[in-house]
């Protein structure tokens, strides 16, 4: 408990898988935390579910593709906390199927939505951060990004975007006060798992005996803990680095 007392983090993806962990184990820490999200019903619902356990949170609805909705944000969270703290961007969108058949559409998706919002949402609050003289920045991205999954080219591609992109910026702004990292989660169980994999005990069982080491899928709860961690000031000596959390698939072979 408080090991995020009073900072202000926005987490974008909150309505949903990792992004929802994240939020609710932030505020368990002591974090006051800007939900982001597009589905407002459940927003709401996440929110007062937050401040029922004696939290303190707010919800504002985005489509990270417009940034007319990315510089609301940015308004509405200085303008409730004054300051932020930590971004966790978390939100994204995959498109599972084989090479030829992706699309220029799917191309677009996943690029707007896996590395442009990204790069927006980094945009909108480094200047902040910069004025505050302190800040800290944590993108999702995937094992995808280091480890060749079948079916998630464009997705991979976006996530090993991410992943070099946070280096870089870390590169840049780390001795101005602004660390950045990056998680690469592995098998987790969320919305976004693949149909074959979430409706199929036999594939899961498969990659349970064949590639995750630790015998067990993940749940967002694996992810949320690695993220407090960078989060925290336990971490305040970590930055442009990527942190695996995969229950080591990608030692699996």
């Amino acid at each position: 408990m408080d090991r995020l007392k009073d900072k202000i983090a926005v987490v974008t993806g909150a309505t949903s898988g990792i992004g929802e962990a994240v939020a609710r184990m932030y505020v368990k820490e002591g974090a006051k935390v800007v939900c982001i999200g597009r589905n407002k019903e459940k927003g709401a619902a996440l929110v007062q579910e937050l401040e029922a356990a004696g939290g303190e949170a707010i919800f504002v609805p985005a489509d990270l593709r417009v940034k007319a909705d990315i510089e609301n944000i940015k308004a509405k969270a200085l303008e409730r906390f004054g300051r932020v703290d930590i971004l966790f961007n978390a939100a994204g969108v995959l498109v599972h199927k084989p090479f030829l058949e992706h699309t220029d559409e799917d191309f677009d998706l996943i690029t707007e939505t896996n590395c442009r919002a990204y790069i927006w949402m980094m945009q909108a609050f480094i200047p902040v951060m910069l004025e505050q003289g302190k800040g800290n920045i944590i993108n999702v991205a995937s094992i995808s990004a280091i480890w060749p999954e079948l079916n998630a080219y464009y997705y991979g591609a976006m996530k090993a975007a991410i992943a070099t992109l946070s280096k870089n910026v870390a590169k840049e702004f780390s001795r101005q006060g602004i660390r950045v990292n990056c998680i690469l989660p592995g098998p987790i169980n969320t919305n976004m798992t693949p149909d074959n994999v979430k409706n199929s005990k036999e594939v899961q069982q498969d990659m349970i005996d064949h590639v995750v080491m630790v015998g067990r899928l993940g749940e967002p709860d694996d992810i949320a803990y690695g993220a407090v961690y960078l989060g925290s000031d336990e971490s305040e000596f970590v930055t442009g680095q990527q942190l695996v959390i995969d229950g080591g698939v990608t030692i699996s072979n």
